[in-house]
């Protein structure tokens, strides 16, 4: 099976080597990538038409400036490949990512879309402790409005069909947007499977669009709207209970990534009297994270970042 990889890219300069050396060190080498250069304004144009005089499956190609979903949606334009993987320029993944999941599309025809666990990192892998989680059944609507164990755009691997059935990305969201796609999916009846093996790293920075929590919130309240649009919206309770575990994870990314310890205690704190069932379920992540966030106002950055990663 032949993959496309979709790559946006914006001023990707400082990363943009490392995660297309990830890609050359596959194990699989059938795929193309599809890079677009979403009107940089750094050196990104000068090392995509290096790169690409270097290996003649990457294209690139132009996008308007309208940001990473719009940017996805114009690499897709002309794919003809049964398999689409996405990776953001800034994201690095295991050499033996795309032949696994070449082999689990080749071995389980009812899987329409798939991911696997991660790893989030700085500046190298290995620099982080935290890691995700992979359920074992396919995902829910639910399952998806709690901490979204896709994770990233960067993540996700699927049959061309399935773009067909869920439609392309919403280019009004900046922020979830690869949740609210998810959401439709689920909606629509595919079945979205994980593999339970790190083959993907994370890249988290201060000032990243993954850091505007705000924003994220913004987006897990669109994916309501389209839980709702769509019929398949959880029951009160359920989805109560989803977004206190939502607001977990906000406190826990805020813990993360060093913002002020007021922040991530403002999550959690929201968390925690929307709904304390949510917010403490899944073992002790609820009361590290409490913990956490209570920590950082009082205990030194090496605590608080080992409570964090727990």
């Amino acid at each position: 099976m032949t993959v496309t990889i979709i790559i946006p890219c914006y001023n990707s300069e400082k990363t943009l080597e490392h995660t297309f050396r990830s890609i050359r060190e596959q194990t699989a080498t059938d795929w193309t990538i599809v890079a677009v250069n979403d009107r940089s304004t750094d050196a990104t144009p000068d090392l995509l038409a290096a790169l690409a005089s270097q290996d003649p499956r990457l294209t690139v190609i132009e996008g308007q400036g309208k940001g990473a979903s719009a940017a996805r949606n114009r690499g897709l334009e002309d794919i003809t490949t049964d398999l689409v993987a996405f990776l953001d320029a800034d994201d690095l993944w295991e050499p033996q990512r795309l032949a696994t999941f070449i082999d689990l599309f080749a071995g389980r025809p009812d899987a329409d879309i798939a991911y696997s666990r991660f790893a989030f990192f700085g500046e190298e892998p290995g620099d982080n402790l935290t890691v995700s989680t992979v359920p074992d059944a396919p995902l829910s609507v639910l399952d998806l409005m709690r901490e979204n164990p896709v994770g990233t755009m960067s993540n996700l691997v699927m049959r061309r069909s399935a773009l067909e059935r869920a439609g392309l990305f919403r280019e009004d969201i900046t922020h979830g947007e690869d949740r609210e796609w998810l959401v439709r999916a689920a909606a629509r009846g595919l079945t979205i499977m994980g593999i339970d093996e790190t083959l993907l790293h994370y890249r988290t920075s201060i000032g990243g669009l993954s850091t505007d929590l705000e924003k994220m919130y913004d987006g897990w309240r669109k994916s309501v709207q389209t839980a709702t649009d769509l019929g398949a919206l959880p029951p009160a309770s359920a989805l109560k209970s989803a977004e206190a575990v939502y607001l977990r994870y906000l406190s826990r990314r805020a813990l993360r990534l060093g913002m002020p310890p007021a922040t991530a205690l403002t999550y959690a704190l929201r968390g925690a009297r929307m709904s304390p069932r949510g917010f403490f379920s899944d073992g002790a992540r609820g009361p590290l994270t409490l913990g956490s966030a209570l920590a950082g106002l009082i205990a030194p950055r090496l605590m608080r970042d080992a409570l964090a990663n727990r």
